[in-house]
């Protein structure tokens, strides 16, 4: 049987009340919650660490992440939603909290400096709580100020060379009557938001390593071999898009070439 919670943005989660070690991990955090001895940088550090579950250690050398495979799974946001009640000034009901949601995605991208993509991004990921209302996202002014911006440049690479995996990218992929734009990558999923006859616009969740990238029309071709990067690129073809962290690692113009360059392409 499922279990509904509703999160301080309004939206609603579903999940299968959690058994053994995540279920003994989640009753720690509802219990810190609840503990008025227990700060919201005790409890955001217990959801954060190396005893949650959740969290991938072997993304990252001596550290554990949240993947896009955390972000999907509603205890993670039950979790996140917890600090988020911890933090409120006592008294506060959850109406009043709700009604902080009154920033837009381009006033937030304005004030964090980055673009609108960007935040959505962070939205979609779960590290920006929003409130969907008519369609139109509304975010926390706190959550939004206490958000950390990565102005790092490019990404880092482990000891053996390899990049550290890629985040969540947003996409317009499929067929129009005069182009398509197709896309190579390992975790074979695609989550749909839009969708317009064979046209898709969603995103592709973060894990990867290397994506390869083609757009045909009926005067070209084009291929592009992208890898994880800091910051935000965009890559255009006749409409079609893909936007997110990552820089462009070769590209090929010659049309026969990047058909046969994207056929052989493997994913990483």
């Amino acid at each position: 049987m499922k279990t509904q919670y509703t999160l301080l943005s309004g939206e609603t989660v579903e999940f299968i009340a959690p058994a053994g070690e995540l279920g003994a991990f989640m009753r720690r955090v509802i219990a810190a919650t609840k503990d008025p001895a227990v700060t919201d940088a005790e409890l955001t550090e217990l959801v954060h660490g190396p005893e949650n579950p959740l969290l991938d250690a072997t993304v990252v050398p001596g550290k554990v992440v949240a993947t896009s495979e955390t972000y999907r799974d509603p205890m993670f946001h039950v979790m996140l939603d917890c600090i988020a009640r911890k933090r409120m000034p006592p008294g506060t009901s959850v109406a009043t909290a709700r009604a902080r949601f009154t920033l837009t995605v381009p006033e937030t991208a304005t004030q964090l400096g980055i673009s609108e993509s960007a935040v959505r991004q962070a939205i979609y990921s779960g590290r920006l709580r929003a409130h969907k209302e008519g369609g139109t996202y509304y975010l926390d002014p706190i959550s939004v100020g206490s958000y950390r911006v990565s102005r790092r440049g490019p990404r880092r690479r482990d000891a053996g060379g390899r990049s550290f995996p890629g985040g969540i990218l947003e996409a317009r992929i499929g067929s129009a009557p005069d182009a398509s734009f197709r896309v190579k990558h390992t975790r074979e999923e695609f989550e749909v938001e839009e969708k317009h006859g064979a046209e898709w616009v969603g995103t592709i969740p973060g894990g990867w390593h290397r994506i390869g990238v083609l757009g045909t029309s009926k005067e070209r071709a084009r291929f592009w071999e992208i890898e994880p990067a800091e910051g935000e690129s965009v890559l255009h073809f006749e409409g079609f898009y893909l936007r997110g962290g990552f820089r462009i690692l070769e590209t090929v113009s010659v049309s026969a070439r990047a058909r046969e360059a994207f056929r052989h392409f493997r994913p990483k």
